[in-house]
């Protein structure tokens, strides 16, 4: 009796391999795709969607544009209405003819509002305007005015969408003739770049069509005021959805990359379900990510390049002009100056906490509630830090300057003058972090092996050659992670000068994100605070870039 699957026919073997190979499997359910072709059909729909969403995105700005230029011609109606007097009507039809509609106002009774107006006899679109008119001398409407938008000429981007559907004809070929073969090992970097050309051309040809109806809309308005003589009171201009445009066809492009990575990987059922059991579980942090750190990131240097201001509704297109304004402002290059100075207080704190760290080791309890203590600090809120030690370095009550007066010692303006602001700012930075760095520098000290210490101890070295042969090079990795977070975080400082000193006095502690924070909420020129948003982060960058480079040079020289 011959074992199962032993003298098995090898023609036979090779027959039903190669109907595998050829033709789909017998035992797959029916509708059963394979994975490549799911991942390809996929990233074609990708590309589709993101064009129809530019598209949409494009057209529905253009039509709530033209909704508003008939919002300003029921406005510049009543206003007309209102200016004729008697011959209100008369003017009105000369005006707008038959897309406008006369209503008397039911006294007596308080205005109703827009949206509770009578509506005429005959039928209104849904994108009908109407505004009140109201007769001189009186608080109640006396008339209401519906008008009718007008017959729009350019109502769909057709270069664009001719664009998009040749564009995803070309996807879906390529999507069609990989479904028919196998499965391939390289990425398919020319589908990817392919659809990305596609989601720009299709988002750059949008926005023209956008643009042109735009501009088309605001001389229409504006040929509109001057027919009525009247303003239409409105307060913006018509610009293309520039970001919304340029958002859709990047997530689109970027779906579609995300689904082509996985092409090569779908030959290993499970590595993909691995790869996307991963990506399932980080997809809500991306997320989180991508709307509150990138796109804010994003837009915010979109505002960089506008004169962006909050009350304004009308943001024009500045270009560098705002980044070439920094290099010549003063202030902002004296707030750079004051962030550099402050810190300095970082080698210093560093060089406590590791005495500090020191000190402490052990677990004896005095030293477990010193660390306790000292790490207080770290864990406070930063405010009720500032409001303690505002409080007691007060000139005239502070607690500080009392104990000064009663040793006989002078008081001392910790806060109110331009020569000990920004140090007393430093003292109190290098209280608050020790026991922060404290705590990291512990960490790093248990990490070193105990056996060279006794190595050293053994070839005659003492407490000092040991710190610096043993201690320091064991502490190497740790001591420069505390110094660019230190530097990083010292160059954001903001909750210790916004309430001890406000950037005073006279400046001497207006240091750089201070500095964006009243440029942006107080003066509201958001395109400046973008501006230097975006120079403190290239300065933040190059620092810890250095760093980097320190560290990966002294490694090298080890």
């Amino acid at each position: 009796m011959r074992a199962p699957g032993h003298g098995a026919e090898p023609g036979r073997d090779a027959a039903v391999g190669r109907g595998a190979l050829a033709g789909p499997d017998p035992r797959r359910p029916r509708g059963h795709l394979p994975a490549h072709r799911r991942l390809v059909a996929l990233a074609a729909a990708a590309t589709a969607t993101g064009a129809a969403l530019v598209l949409v995105l494009a057209a529905r700005h253009v039509t709530r544009a033209h909704i508003e230029v008939t919002r300003d011609e029921a406005r510049m109606a009543a206003a007309l209405w209102e200016a004729s007097g008697s011959d209100g009507a008369a003017a009105i039809r000369a005006f707008l003819g038959d897309r406008a509609t006369i209503l008397p106002a039911s006294p007596p009774g308080p205005a109703p509002a827009a949206e509770t107006a009578p509506a005429p006899a005959g039928p209104t679109p849904r994108t009908a305007a109407t505004a009140p008119a109201y007769a001189a001398g009186t608080l109640d409407p006396a008339a209401w005015i519906t008008v009718a938008p007008r017959e729009r000429s350019r109502t769909w981007p057709g270069r664009a969408t001719m664009i998009a559907l040749l564009g995803v004809l070309a996807i879906a070929g390529w999507a069609a003739r990989m479904a028919r073969s196998a499965p391939r090992e390289r990425y398919p970097r020319g589908a990817a770049s392919g659809a990305a050309a596609v989601l720009a051309a299709v988002a750059v040809a949008a926005h023209g069509w956008a643009g042109g109806a735009l501009r088309d809309l605001g001389a229409y308005r504006a040929a509109q005021e001057a027919r009525a003589g009247v303003a239409a009171l409105a307060y913006q201009d018509f610009a293309p959805p520039t970001v919304a445009l340029g958002a859709a066809a990047g997530c689109a492009a970027l779906v579609a990359a995300l689904i082509l990575f996985l092409l090569p990987r779908s030959a290993r059922p499970r590595a993909l379900r691995r790869i996307l059991t991963g990506w399932a579980f980080i997809a809500p942090a991306a997320v989180l990510l991508l709307l509150f750190t990138f796109g804010p990131l994003l837009f915010s240097l979109w505002i960089s390049l506008h004169e962006w201001h909050l009350i304004d509704p009308v943001h024009p297109f500045t270009g560098l002009d705002n980044y070439f304004a920094l290099l010549l402002d003063a202030r902002w290059w004296s707030a750079i100056r004051n962030t550099v100075v402050f810190t300095l207080h970082v080698p210093l704190a560093m060089a406590v906490a590791l005495g500090l760290a020191l000190l402490t080791q052990g677990s004896r309890r005095a030293v477990r509630w010193a660390r306790l203590v000292l790490f207080l600090p770290s864990i406070t809120s930063v405010v009720a830090i500032a409001v303690v030690w505002k409080w007691l370095l007060n000139d005239g009550y502070g607690l500080v300057n009392r104990v000064l007066e009663s040793a006989g010692l002078g008081s001392v303006a910790w806060l109110t003058s331009p020569d000990t602001a920004l140090v007393t700012l430093m003292a109190i930075s290098v209280w608050m972090v020790v026991g922060y760095q404290m705590v990291v520098f512990q960490a790093g000290l248990s990490a070193i092996p105990r056996d060279w210490y006794d190595a050293a101890r053994v070839d005659g070295a003492g407490p000092v050659q040991r710190f610096r042969h043993v201690t320091l090079p064991g502490l190497r990795h740790t001591l420069f992670f505390v110094l660019v977070t230190s530097v990083i975080g010292s160059f954001q400082v903001f909750g210790l000068v916004y309430v001890m000193t406000e950037g005073g006095p006279l400046g001497a502690t207006d240091v750089a994100v201070y500095h964006i924070y009243r440029e942006a909420w107080e003066f509201l020129r958001f395109g400046n605070a973008a501006a230097m948003s975006w120079m403190l982060f290239v300065v933040v960058f190059a620092a810890t870039w250095l760093h980097f480079r320190l560290l990966e040079g002294r490694t090298a020289h080890v």
